[in-house]
């Protein structure tokens, strides 16, 4: 009797599987395309989103063999989200090209699932390569819903970049998962041409609503956190997550952070960093969406960042383009410099010959800052 019935219902899976390729409510696009984030250690995460939800997966070849590697949890391929992320070797990643794909999955039952349409993107040439020298980094930092005057300011460089830094307060609230789709995972495709790997520093406005919880799921950061270490050829570099900007019983947090202990747990972990660790750098730069960190929340974080001989801190926040000097000195990106005359700036560092050039242009195109120092 059982097997009459596992029978009838294989019968029934493949008439579905059958039927749900010509339905259109089985079917599915891409609505994102991909995004390859830097993790902090021998892989990247590729991230993209779909119509509908359903399973996910990245094929590419290496080495003569094409590889498919899924969005899975021990095992279990995931078909109950939009997102998908899929984590990649670097090494098999890097100067290769990859596609992205999905299937339609409506349900999954106990012994058969119901499913639809596949779908896969163009096919991306990505880059990664880590150079020895002159390295080029697009800092892009408060966009705050000014994409199209972001976009203009990047008219004014002519040179692409090998690395983008994505510096935090892409959006500014996440109340909803389109919030991270629409803004900032499509921003960063836009940016990188799913070519370029993204380096990720969450600005305190993405710990805002109800998705900010959820936001790290679908990264796959070393740390398991939004502050990690990270190599790419002579640049050796920290990326911080400071948390929000004011104390944890203020109004607009509803009681509902708790900042304090992950502020400690961050200090901690900033301290248990080794020296050893970057000695290989030729350049050592800080990514931190907020960068001014002698005084943060009654401790000196640039205390144990000088200590691991660091050259630079450069971040957003401040919603302006300048130069700090100093034992640790700052460089503030740009980003949403005036939202009432549309003023935005987005800033370009070069590492070569042991030197770091800064370079703000606003979408105007005028400098905003020009400067180099040593490392």
């Amino acid at each position: 009797m059982v097997s009459f019935f596992t029978a009838i219902g294989g019968f029934f899976v493949a008439l579905w599987s059958i039927l749900t390729s010509f339905l259109p409510f089985c079917l599915i696009d891409i609505s994102v395309e991909p995004v390859v984030f830097e993790c902090g250690n021998d892989k990247y995460c590729i991230v993209w989103e779909t119509s509908t939800k359903g399973s996910g997966y990245v094929k590419y070849t290496y080495n003569g063999e094409e590889k498919v590697l899924w969005d899975e949890r021990s095992g279990v391929i995931r078909t109950d989200d939009t997102v998908h992320k899929v984590v990649v070797p670097k090494e098999e990643l890097q100067g290769n090209a990859y596609k992205v794909g999905s299937q339609y999955v409506g349900f999954k039952y106990g012994y058969s699932a119901s499913k639809g349409q596949t779908v896969e993107s163009e096919e991306y040439n990505f880059g990664g390569i880590e150079k020895e020298d002159d390295i080029k980094i697009l800092c892009i930092s408060d966009i705050h819903y000014m994409e199209k005057e972001m976009y203009k300011s990047l008219e004014y460089f002519t040179e692409k970049p090998d690395l983008i830094a994505y510096m935090g307060d892409i959006t500014s609230e996440l109340t909803t998962k389109d919030q991270f789709a629409d803004y900032i995972l499509k921003d960063a495709h836009d940016l990188s041409g799913g070519e370029i790997p993204v380096v990720y520093t969450r600005g305190n406005h993405e710990t805002r609503g109800e998705f900010a919880a959820q936001l790290i799921d679908y990264f796959a950061m070393e740390t398991d956190e939004f502050y990690y270490t990270f190599e790419f050829g002579p640049l050796s570099a920290i990326v911080l997550d400071p948390g929000e900007d004011k104390e944890d019983d203020h109004v607009e947090y509803s009681g509902l952070v708790d900042f304090a202990s992950y502020r400690e747990q961050h200090y901690n972990w900033i301290e248990s960093l080794d020296k050893s660790e970057f000695e290989n750098g030729k350049y050592k730069i800080v990514f931190s969406h907020h960068p001014k960190l002698d005084n943060h929340f009654g401790k000196d974080w640039t205390q144990p960042l000088k200590n691991l001989d660091m050259d630079l801190i450069v971040g957003g926040h401040y919603h302006k383009s300048d130069f700090v000097e100093g034992e640790l000195p700052i460089f503030f990106d740009g980003g949403k410099i005036n939202s009432t005359n549309g003023c935005w700036a987005a800033s370009m560092m070069t590492l070569k010959d042991g030197k770091i050039h800064m370079l703000t242009i606003d979408n105007s195109g005028n400098t905003l800052l020009d400067k180099t120092i040593n490392a």
